[in-house]
């Protein structure tokens, strides 16, 4: 019995100083606050260039920037995207603010959300000190006019997975070689359009790039007209571009981590265009079809 007695004693003071040691409600959520600003300043730290790679870009008088893989750190850092974004308009990596370039599965990609679309040309080891607008495959990125109509912003963009004009290819989706240069022209519709020429400076161990890069132009900001109607096959058979609906579904599939996916939407059907990851394509069609409420026409593609 007194053994008994003893052993409760025992756990009695036990529990009492593990309750005394279990942090409050408010202890947890400054722990939580403070775990979170180390992990942003983490975060910040893994996305910027070493001391070296700036000393090096400024020497050649570029600006210089990392690339993380979108496919490595996507849900990781606090930077929607994952550090695989970014805005040469804005200086940002975030994903929202007007991402124009990014990285995944060591490719470089240009044109996300919604209508926005793009241009990228590989053009081999030519020092980025020699490209300019005279540059013979600038021609087509300095004089190209994005049009403004809905429908017709939406065909080409798709024209943009290859594009080729006077001897030269342009894609949205290109593979990162170390030492490569390229121009690539980022079109966002109601917020920016620019040309840049950059080169990949060198790779990382964690597939990470180093990027020089220097602004070649920037163009008037692109107007987009919504909701024009669009006649197929014969005037009997209308379709209303629904860009609301369009915007609505591509919402969802970025809050879901779907950001390769072009959306399309009219009075009658969504349609999805893009690529995912494998295994994603239902997910996909079952997220646009509950949001945009009628049929989906699926045209994506799994990597």
């Amino acid at each position: 019995m007194r053994f008994f007695f003893n052993v409760v004693v025992f756990l009695f003071f036990f529990v009492s100083i593990a309750a005394a040691q279990e942090l409050t409600r408010e202890q947890k959520v400054q722990k939580f606050e403070e775990l979170n600003s180390q992990i942003k300043t983490l975060g910040d730290d893994i996305i910027a260039p070493s001391a070296k790679d700036l000393k090096q870009a400024q020497k050649e008088g570029f600006n210089v920037v990392r690339l993380l893989p979108r496919e490595r750190y996507d849900h990781k850092l606090t930077v929607q995207g994952g550090g695989s974004y970014y805005s040469f308009t804005t200086g940002s990596h975030d994903y929202q603010k007007i991402a124009q370039v990014g990285l995944e599965q060591n490719n470089l990609k240009v044109g996300f959300a919604g209508v926005d679309y793009g241009f990228i040309a590989d053009l081999s080891e030519m020092p980025l000190t020699d490209i300019t607008e005279e540059t013979a495959e600038m021609n087509f990125l300095i004089n190209y006019k994005p049009p403004t109509n809905e429908a017709d912003v939406r065909v080409e963009a798709r024209k943009a997975h290859r594009f080729e004009m006077n001897g030269s290819t342009y894609k949205d989706r290109i593979p990162a070689v170390v030492t490569h240069s390229y121009i690539l022209r980022a079109i966002s519709f109601d917020r920016a359009d620019v040309l840049v020429a950059f080169k990949v400076y060198r790779k990382d161990a964690d597939g990470s790039l180093i990027i020089f890069w220097k602004l070649i132009k920037k163009f008037e900001v692109p107007k987009l007209e919504r909701n024009i109607t669009a006649v197929k096959d014969s005037e009997t058979i209308v379709e209303t571009i629904d860009s609301k609906t369009a915007d609505a579904v591509q919402t969802v599939l970025i809050e879901k981590g779907l950001f390769n996916v072009l959306v399309e939407a009219t009075n009658k059907e969504v349609i999805l265009r893009g690529t995912v990851p494998k295994g994603k394509i239902a997910e996909a069609i079952i997220h646009a079809s509950e949001t945009g409420k009628r049929k989906v026409r699926n045209e994506l593609v799994e990597q």
